[in-house]
């Protein structure tokens, strides 16, 4: 050690300075030591400022590694949404449908969570997802303007988001269409197909078009008397010439024009013969009252069953009536001839519908018997049964809805086809019902042959 004072040198540390006694505890300190605390006080600073800084970087590299962590999970979140949209569960599907009004359209269904939504930005529509599904239909017409004379198609692109519960959105993948401009709705109620042979002057034209189109029959507008539900029946004349043809042209707005022609063909005969438009087609009695007008002085033989005695003519009028049964349910043809010297013969059939009341139908009809049945279809044709069990699946066989039903109680299946005449227009897939039928044959179905009956009255039970 150094002495401040007189410059000695020493060994250890003294309190005093042994060659001029000064006390060394007050002397300054010395330059190498003021040094060293200047260096330190220097450092010190610089000290802090480093952890201030690790501080802040310790921070937000954090915050950097949370937020990557938060886009990693958002970002397989959103992966698996959009393959569950794209080809998993959740892939929307696409029908076409008939509306209520009777256009055509597509129903979208999408799939998904309860209480989560799907937003259609094109539509500026949002679907809550209830039961798994969220369906919305639209009219094809709809994608289109008024004027479509020369398009043909559209290609309609949506792009729905996905709105779960937390508000969180997900742009899921598009849904593309491509639209045909639809054909202007026209369904003929009545004649029932496109060819019908009469032996009446008048025919009521019976038509479904959707409403607000403009119609026209044989030229003339007939829209002032279409309904508001879009029904429209026209009494037209069908003369003795052959074919009477009636061509139909509809036009709905946002669709392409629709036309059609209805053929209703009405025998050439060298005698007239007349029967009277009032006539029933269908009848809900055993019997039905035909009646008209033929040349005078004509002579009439009825040719299927009927009441005798209750052929009237009037020889100067020529007006006749007389009494038909109708021995089936169903179509009953009913024929007759008119002769007259000199001329030959007119030969006149017309068919009637024979529809008992329930209570008549219903009466006789006989519990289901399966194994008989299928082995004596043929002997008991016309035969009512009472058939009751599950619909398992619904056909179209030429224009005629045709049910299949289980009517087994347990064990095999027992399958039975109804051809659906009933006022049950649409029966579903997996309804419990009661149908009062009649055997009609037998039908092929699944490449096997199973016992054919004609529902006339369809009840539908509980579960």
């Amino acid at each position: 050690m150094k002495c401040p004072y007189c410059g000695s040198e020493f060994a250890g540390e003294l309190q005093y300075c042994p060659n001029c006694k000064q006390p060394l505890s007050r002397a300054p300190r010395s330059s190498a030591y003021d040094e060293q605390s200047a260096a330190s006080k220097e450092r010190e600073p610089r000290t802090k400022s480093q952890r201030w800084l690790i501080a802040i970087v310790s921070v937000i590299c954090c915050i950097a590694l949370c937020f990557g962590i938060y886009k990693l999970f958002f970002w397989i979140s959103n992966y698996r949404i959009i393959r569950l949209y794209t080809r998993g569960e959740y892939t929307p599907t696409i029908n076409e449908v008939t509306m209520d009004d009777g256009r055509i359209g597509h129903t979208i269904v999408f799939y998904g969570e309860d209480g989560d939504q799907i937003f259609l930005p094109e539509m500026q529509k949002s679907l809550s997802i209830s039961g798994g599904i969220a369906r919305i239909s639209i009219a094809d017409a709809d994608w289109f303007s008024d004027d479509v004379t020369d398009i043909e198609s559209a290609n309609v692109c949506l792009s729905p988001v996905l709105i779960d519960e937390k508000g969180m959105r997900t742009q899921l993948p598009a849904v593309n269409l491509e639209i045909e401009v639809p054909d202007s709705p026209l369904t003929v109620i009545s004649p029932a197909s496109d060819d019908l042979s009469i032996v009446t002057s008048r025919y009521e034209l019976e038509f479904q078009v959707v409403p607000g189109s403009t119609v026209l029959v044989n030229g003339e507008n007939v829209t002032d008397i279409v309904d508001r539900t879009g029904l429209l029946s026209q009494n037209v004349n069908v003369y003795p010439i052959g074919d009477n043809i009636y061509t139909i042209v509809v036009q709905t707005p946002k669709h392409h024009e629709t036309r059609r022609e209805v053929i209703i063909h009405r025998q050439v005969f060298d005698i007239d013969v007349e029967v009277d438009s009032a006539v029933s087609t269908v009848s809900q009695s055993d019997s039905t009252t035909i009646k008209g007008t033929v040349e005078p002085g004509a002579t009439i033989k009825v040719e299927t069953a009927y009441i005798q005695d209750s052929l009237l003519v009037d020889s100067e009028t020529g007006a006749f009536s007389f009494i038909a049964k109708l021995s089936t349910f169903g179509d009953n043809t009913i024929r007759f001839r008119v002769s007259m010297d000199g001329k030959t013969d007119a030969v006149v059939s017309l068919v009637v519908e024979y529809i008992p009341t329930p209570a008549v139908y219903l009466d006789g009809a006989w519990r289901m018997d399966y194994e008989q049945l299928c082995k004596l279809y043929e002997n008991w044709k016309g035969q009512r049964f009472q058939c009751s069990g599950t619909i398992v699946d619904i056909y179209d066989n030429a224009g005629a809805s045709m049910l299949v039903m289980d009517v087994s109680t347990d064990g095999e299946p027992q399958l039975v086809i109804l051809e659906n005449k009933s006022s049950v227009a649409k029966p579903v897939i997996g309804q419990k019902c009661t149908a009062y039928a009649d055997v009609s044959g037998r039908s092929m179905y699944n490449d096997q042959y199973y016992p054919q009956l004609i529902a006339r009255y369809i009840y539908f039970t509980e579960d």
